[in-house]
């Protein structure tokens, strides 16, 4: 066995990881490899893809070691190139994951640094990464950005977790409607897509994150409240659904008072757009 094993090997266990296929990807891992294959670009990529394993299974900071010894090696060789191995990505990353933003932000704008106008898939990642050492407010315009580059460059899961981190980060801002929507698009652009999003999960405090728990509490709407949420969820005005209705004004400004209290929200706005499938 040659050391030009690595390139195939590692790009079978970073497909088994991506598609959650953990248990595979680690018997891939146990194979034998040639000692000589470390002092090789195919060792580096096996170190990756290992490191990518230990992220996907939880252990980042042995995900970390691997990646920061892919570039000690990639600096040694003069080879640091992004497009050829995005270990500074893959750091900050992981340092997401252990809650360590303020020592993946350097790392995330490096990348960021050494994309060029012909990387719109590394560029996006690295625009992911960045936006999740950001404060929430700071994150859409990034997070847009990054889905638009993520779109550009054909990586569904890449513009996925974009969409992902985005939702997320308007939760995090109260915009819990618009958080719904862009959510639900995550799911079309990749159904298979697990809604891992170890970038916002990583940096939002679990109160940032979780939005009321309107799933359980549209259940304790009446019939009535929950037909007039619906249509209010959908943009109809009071008058505009007193008429669909046949009822006064008045009355939907009851039952969504009523509907407001119960679902623990305050605003029209934060009625979600999937009620109806809630309640």
């Amino acid at each position: 066995m040659g050391v030009a094993i690595g390139k195939p090997l590692s790009t079978l266990i970073l497909a088994c990881d991506a598609m959650g296929r953990h248990e595979t990807a680690a018997e891939q891992l146990g194979l034998p490899v040639p000692e000589a294959m470390f002092e090789t670009r195919f060792g580096l990529q096996y170190l990756r893809a290992r490191g990518r394993h230990s992220l996907a299974t939880g252990n980042p900071a042995l995900a970390l070691r691997d990646f920061r010894l892919c570039g000690e090696l990639m600096g040694k060789w003069r080879m640091d190139t992004p497009a050829f191995l995005p270990w500074r990505a893959d750091a900050a990353e992981a340092y997401l994951r252990m809650g360590r933003p303020e020592e993946a932000r350097p790392l995330a704008e490096a990348q960021l640094a050494r994309c060029g106008p012909m990387s719109p898939r590394a560029e996006g990642r690295a625009l992911r990464l960045l936006a999740a050492t950001r404060e929430p407010y700071q994150r859409p315009v990034l997070l847009h950005r990054a889905t638009d580059l993520s779109q550009a460059g054909g990586d569904r899961y890449e513009m996925a977790a974009a969409l992902n981190d985005l939702a997320g980060a308007y939760r995090a801002l109260g915009e819990y409607r618009r958080a719904a929507t862009i959510a639900r698009r995550a799911r079309v652009v990749m159904p298979e897509f697990d809604g891992a999003s170890p970038a916002t999960s990583a940096t939002l405090s679990a109160q940032e994150a979780a939005p009321p728990d309107v799933a359980g509490n549209a259940a304790t709407l009446s019939e009535a409240e929950r037909r007039v949420a619906v249509l209010a969820a959908l943009g109809y005005s009071n008058r505009e659904i007193a008429e669909k209705l046949w009822i006064t004004v008045s009355t939907v400004e009851q039952h969504l008072t009523r509907a407001y209290r119960k679902l623990d929200v305050t605003r029209r706005s934060d009625l979600p757009a999937d009620l109806k499938a809630l309640a």
